[in-house]
């Protein structure tokens, strides 16, 4: 017995059929990207940049990803951990360099967790959607969508290198050559196959593209996107710090 039309039509889309209790709405996802760029470089207290990890981390298992939450929250407990806890109080020089990408890490959080939200949740096609229905041009929306195509089909070629390495017992001082040299072959034949399937599929068609996606912005999308505006200008006014 098959699928119903409507059940169909949903899968094979970033994030759906998960079961959260959330469906925001991919222009959502970006504003919540922006805002929390904002934040990260207001300079945020401890205790309010934790609250903040942990209201997103909450809206990522809302939406049905609740391993993406846990991954989150326990990242960015052993970030500050290492960061106050352990690197505050050696004060070796050559741990300068390690402490900076830490820092650099932590401040830029709250982006990584959106981000990893928008990706878990959307897929490329929606993505796309909602950019033009936000009147981005399409210079901006193809490199948008190819890098989106890109990256995950890297990180697998990477896996199937890593596994091909485990096989043959490569060397450990061999190792970064043996997989450094195969992972440019890969990026490079990716990149190919992407512009030639991006030809095929009409993307130089200067016509205008059809929205499949029938988005629509829902009371929980406002609702986002006003406690995101509405955190932005209370940190920012400075009654919180």
């Amino acid at each position: 017995m098959g699928l119903p039309a409507t059940s169909r039509s949903r899968q094979g889309h970033g994030g759906e059929g998960r079961g959260g209790l959330l469906r925001l709405d991919p222009r959502t996802l970006l504003g919540l990207l922006v805002a929390s760029t904002l934040l990260s470089f207001l300079g945020l207290p401890l205790w309010l940049e934790a609250t903040l990890v942990l209201v997103l981390a909450l809206l990522q298992a809302a939406c049905g990803h609740a391993a993406l939450a846990v991954r989150s929250v326990v990242t960015y407990v052993v970030v500050v951990a290492t960061l106050d806890l352990v690197l505050a109080r050696l004060g070796i020089v050559f741990v300068s360099a390690f402490t900076y990408s830490l820092s650099l890490a932590r401040s830029v959080f709250l982006c990584g967790m959106c981000c990893a939200l928008i990706v878990a949740e959307c897929s490329v096609h929606r993505a796309a959607a909602a950019l033009r229905a936000l009147h981005a041009p399409e210079p901006l929306i193809i490199p948008f969508s190819t890098t989106l195509r890109y990256f995950p089909t890297l990180v697998r070629d990477a896996g199937h290198i890593r596994d091909a390495m485990a096989l043959r017992d490569i060397p450990p001082l061999e190792r970064l050559e043996a997989f450094v040299v195969p992972l440019m072959v890969c990026a490079t034949n990716t990149a190919d196959d992407l512009s030639r399937a991006a030809v095929c599929r009409g993307i130089e068609d200067p016509s205008r593209v059809t929205d499949t996606e029938g988005l629509r912005m829902r009371m929980a999308d406002w609702a986002a996107l006003a406690s995101a505006a509405l955190a932005v200008a209370v940190v920012r006014s400075g009654v919180l710090l």
